[in-house]
């Protein structure tokens, strides 16, 4: 073991916003060069690097690529999970006699993965392990001190079948303060699944369960609200109907309402495709330099409503060439569309077991798919017993033979231009055969998924599809920052409940096209526009899968949605003012609906949605395994298929924003006594009233409070001495209307006081001044600065 810190004077110094700067890789070089000079080169043995991440893999693999190119004596492999299957199995290939290679890893090779001929490891003492902020609900992707632990991992790497050197580029006093073992993964993980089994086992509360090496009672808590905004626990805490359903699926608590929901409504095909292509690791290549060529072969299938649903185009699009018969057809079509096809093949898997778990809990009808006439299962079964001759055949061979590489494997550019086999290819007279073709057609029943990928989904189903995911991913919303339209691409900002500034992840489609989450404002009418800053019927939200923090907080795989129509129908608290124009969902997004009777309207139709909604999944849930009797009839989900759909439709102008952390505080009214219920025609009948303790007003539903809202702080108003529209504040209402009076001998309109009277507050009094024999309605403060303008 040879350790060899690096100067100061090479460390990575902070850059813009106080992170560090781009990895130097000089150190590295010079370990290099002491092995082209303590070892001679017809002495075999590899170098095996780790370093923290693919920005600082990139970073050495340019350097040590000149100083090979230069020395003929070495070849530069890097090895992370986001490249190619076929790029990843290079590494386990031979170099030439007299070179050697340089493999560039993550922390993916330390137990993961063993590369025979390692003779030298380099260390450098860095990993980047996923932390996870309860706050936030954000994954972190941050770089940490490894453990003694991992150090030891790490070297013994090298020289496994004979003498080994580890080089460390830290000093062993820094070895002897790194903490004896990793942080234990039950500590940086979200709990959701965790909380969701201990509930489904009948252990109690996870609070007090004695685990071996507890987690953070900040992340209990989080996994326990979140269960509780995703349905799955009740305000006791105890399992709901779909909750004890999500506790015997195996999967993530989102996938699982998405798979059920997506039952309900007929629209299981889709859903399944869309749960497992989320399930999986990325499709997309990410090679240090893009391919254009790729992006331009991909366009035609990017979806302009997000992300899930353009891999629910690529995945159904892939299906048709794994069916083709020319050989590698799925290779070629995922190659020159920068895919990673073994990731498809993994979805087409996870598909699968979806499908098996469904039908296991009666969610989903058996296959009735096989072939009914004696000539078609004669054909499947011949099929099916050449396929296993070629899989035994594959299998004798010991399948992908290791290959001696080029000087120039190295290069990056090699990526894309891999042998035409990739690894896939075996004997001579079977060189068209493709084994990952092979298995695939053993596992799936081909001609069944290329029927059901090859229908397009019709404009109702898709608008239906798209609610069944924002339901799934609910309450993970991000609203768009108001000042978008104005900025570049790359510089569009998003919010989230707990996290602000957040921006979309390099592979969202929303990144290239931001113009589809833009807003139309204003209308035409009398052939003027009117000042509707913020007025629309257009407003959107992104639902995304997952909150990812690496040199900035991203949003990963999106979908967007109306705005309106998602908080009414999925809001876990909706509160109102007293006429049901003014709406706060979820304690943090305002709704302002100008026409006070479609607002009514609005809210009424989003209630009887919500409530035939809840009645068919709890018919779909307790019905499982009953006769038909049991199940939701087809006539009521076409009714409530019919009602979302003409829902979505309604077009009613209205304002979106998110509110202030003083507005947050100041928002309800606060417990008091209400003399009498409201008398909304309609809106509320059959439905028992009863005074809110906490925020005041009248709790109508589990969700829903009316007129609980305090008056806002801030209020659009035109005044009407200059037409200037935009939101005030009461005092800043006020000095606007200090500085622009009207002239001497006009009145103000008649309806400025009972106006200014409605917004006052317990410090506001009546104030008559005496030079400009004019009524106020002042603060003290006021007062005296009214006072000061006559000096």
């Amino acid at each position: 073991v040879i350790y060899q810190p690096i100067p100061k004077e090479e460390a990575p110094a902070g850059g813009k916003w106080g992170k560090p700067e781009r990895l130097d890789p000089l150190p590295y070089l010079r370990v290099l060069q002491a092995i082209d000079h303590k070892y001679p080169p017809e002495e075999r043995g590899d170098l095996l690097v780790f370093l923290s991440g693919v920005a600082e893999i990139g970073a050495v693999q340019e350097a040590a690529q000149a100083y090979a190119a230069r020395t003929q004596r070495w070849i530069v492999l890097p090895l992370h999970s986001t490249l190619s299957v076929a790029e990843q199995d290079k590494v386990f290939d031979l170099p030439p006699p007299g070179v050697r290679k340089c493999i560039l890893s993550t922390n993916i090779a330390e137990t993961s993965v063993t590369i025979d001929g390692v003779r030298f490891v380099l260390d450098s003492g860095k990993v980047k392990e996923m932390s996870y902020d309860p706050q936030g609900k954000l994954q972190r992707l941050q770089e940490f001190w490894i453990s003694r632990a991992s150090a030891e991992q790490r070297k013994g790497r090298a020289g496994r079948t004979g003498p080994g050197v580890c080089y460390r580029l830290y000093a062993e006093s820094d070895y002897d303060a790194f903490s004896p073992y990793p942080v234990p993964e039950i500590q940086r993980v979200a709990l959701d699944s965790l909380v969701l089994q201990l509930k489904s086992m009948g252990l109690g509360d996870p609070r007090t369960f004695p685990f071996l090496e507890p987690p953070p009672s900040s992340s209990l808590e989080t996994a326990l609200r979140y269960l509780q905004d995703q349905g799955a626990l009740d305000e006791a805490e105890e399992l709901t109907p779909i909750g004890n359903l999500l506790a015997q699926l195996p999967v993530d608590v989102v996938v699982g309402k998405m798979l059920v929901l997506g039952t309900l409504f007929g629209l299981a095909e889709p859903t399944l495709t869309v749960a497992a292509a989320l399930s999986v690791p990325s499709p997309f290549l990410r090679p240090s330099h893009p391919n254009p060529e790729c992006a331009t072969a991909r366009r035609p299938l990017e979806s302009p409503h997000g992300d899930p649903l353009t891999l629910l185009n690529l995945f159904n699009e892939w299906v048709q060439q794994v069916k083709s018969e020319r050989s590698g057809g799925s290779r070629k079509w995922c190659r020159r569309r920068g895919l990673e096809e073994h990731r498809l093949y993994e979805a087409a898997n996870l598909r699968r077991q979806f499908q098996e778990l469904l039908r296991d809990h009666q969610l989903l009808e058996e296959d009735s798919g096989r072939p009914s006439d004696s000539y078609s299962r004669q054909s499947r079964h011949r099929e099916r017993r050449e396929l296993h001759r070629l899989w035994r055949s594959h299998t004798e061979g010991e399948g992908r033979k290791r290959k001696v590489l080029r000087l120039q494997d190295g290069a990056e550019a090699s990526s894309g231009e891999e042998d035409e086999d990739g690894g896939g290819t075996h004997g001579k007279g079977e060189s068209s055969i493709d084994i990952q073709d092979v298995k695939f057609k053993l596992r799936h029943n081909v001609e069944e998924l290329q029927a059901v990928s090859s229908s397009a989904l019709s404009s109702s189903q898709l608008a239906l599809l798209k609610l069944v995911l924002c339901r799934g991913l609910y309450p993970q919303l991000a609203i768009p920052d108001q000042l978008n339209s104005g900025r570049k691409d790359s510089d569009q900002f998003f919010h989230t409940k707990t996290k602000q500034g957040v921006v979309l992840h390099p592979t969202c489609i929303f990144t290239t096209s931001p113009e589809l989450l833009h807003v139309k404002e204003g209308r035409q009418r009398g052939g003027a526009r009117e000042p509707t800053e913020g007025l629309s019927c257009h407003h959107q939200l992104l639902a995304f899968v997952s909150l990812l923090e690496t040199n900035k907080p991203y949003l990963v795989n999106c979908v967007r949605v109306p705005a309106l129509q998602a908080l009414l129908l999925f809001s876990r608290s909706l509160d109102t003012s007293g006429d049901c124009a003014r709406l706060v969902a979820d304690g943090w997004l305002e709704v302002t609906i100008p026409d006070a009777d479609s607002a009514l309207r609005l809210l009424s139709t989003a209630l009887q949605l919500r409530s035939s909604w809840e009645k068919l999944l709890h018919q779909l849930l307790e019905g499982r395994g009953h006769e038909q009797g049991h199940q939701p009839s087809p006539r009521d989900v076409s009714l409530l298929t019919r009602g979302l759909l003409d829902f979505l439709q309604m077009e009613v102008p209205y304002r979106l924003r998110q509110l202030t952390g003083l507005e947050k505080q100041n928002l309800y009214l606060g417990p008091q006594t209400v003399a009498a219920a409201p008398r909304l025609p309609g809106l509320f009948q059959g439905t028992e009233m009863k005074p809110d303790e906490v925020k005041g007003g009248h709790r109508v539903t589990d969700f829903l409070t009316y007129n609980c809202l305090a008056d806002c702080l801030r209020s659009f108003w035109t005044c009407p001495h200059c037409d200037l529209h935009m939101p005030f504040t009461p005092l800043e209402r006020m000095c606007h209307q200090n500085a622009c009076r009207p002239p001497e001998g006009e009145s103000p309109p008649p309806e400025e006081t009972s106006e200014n009277s409605s917004k006052t507050s317990a410090l506001h009094r009546s104030y008559h001044c005496d030079v400009c024999q004019r009524d106020f309605t002042f603060t003290p403060t006021e007062i005296l600065r009214h006072k000061k303008q006559h000096q």
